[in-house]
């Protein structure tokens, strides 16, 4: 299997890319942020967040396993026509998702409910859906030790110090959730509609945009995320999540965070 590119000749139009994505401007929001159908190359080379995040690791973990992910995502999708621009949009509504019209059929059906998604479609793209949107965004989050802010800035850290008493309330209450954590799955922080900022853990692979599959409290748009599953971890760490999970804050991509709370909070949705 060819791998997505990862090297030296993405790195100098990356960032630009992403940025782009997010702002044109500091502080002037151009759109929100979306989820595409292809696996986004990384910002990063694979042995860039070593010591924390070995690259072996990240190797199979994006090369082999998130590939195999949208590929599985890509063959649920194909035939239901439907055109999907941000798979984002699909998550809040699986169970009551109204499927076109397929222009290939001759004989269009007349009255009735409209189509909607089969139980085991659904669970195809609660599975895969979900785990193409958390890994990419799980990628966008990370950038090498060093090469950004320390810690949250700007109007994310006082949503943080509001919502959780301090950085370091915030970054221990997160540790503990993500420990507390039982099998695979992942954790949140995410922004509710409410504004507030609520820390969660997910099963398998469901996220906050999923409103069919999570409790009210925890919906929401996520402004950082962290694999749980043992195949982000057990090469470097084997059984041992708690030092996963203090390595990874090293190479939390504050950048991005800050960015990703100036798109959520965004009255402007282009």
């Amino acid at each position: 299997m060819k791998l997505p590119l990862t090297r030296r000749a993405f790195l100098s139009t990356s960032c630009a890319t992403l940025a782009g994505v997010v702002h044109a401007a500091e502080g002037e929001i151009v759109t929100s942020l979306g989820i595409p159908l292809r696996q986004e190359p990384l910002a990063f080379e694979f042995d860039a967040l070593e010591p924390y995040l070995d690259a072996a690791t990240l190797k199979l973990h994006y090369g082999r396993h998130h590939s195999e992910i949208l590929e599985k995502l890509s063959a649920t999708l194909s035939p239901l026509n439907l055109s999907v621009g941000n798979l984002s949009s699909l998550m809040p509504n699986l169970r009551n998702l109204v499927l076109p019209t397929d222009p290939r059929k001759s004989v269009v059906r007349m009255g009735g409910p409209p189509q909607t998604l089969s139980a085991e479609t659904q669970h195809d793209l609660r599975i895969y859906g979900g785990a193409h949107i958390n890994h990419t965004a799980f990628w966008r989050f990370l950038a090498p030790a060093g090469s950004g802010p320390a810690g949250p800035e700007g109007k994310v850290a006082e949503a943080i110090v509001r919502d959780f008493g301090g950085i370091n309330e915030f970054k221990t209450a997160f540790s503990e959730a993500a420990l507390r954590h039982f099998g695979s799955g992942w954790a949140f922080l995410v922004y509710r509609p409410d504004g507030k900022l609520v820390i969660t853990t997910t099963r398998n692979e469901d996220n906050p945009l999923m409103t069919d599959f999570v409790e009210p409290e925890q919906r929401g748009r996520f402004l950082l995320c962290l694999d749980l599953w043992e195949h982000s971890y057990y090469l470097k760490y084997r059984n041992d999540r708690k030092k996963y999970i203090e390595a990874w804050w090293n190479v939390v991509n504050w950048k991005f965070v800050a960015r990703t709370y100036g798109v959520v909070t965004s009255k402007v949705r282009v």
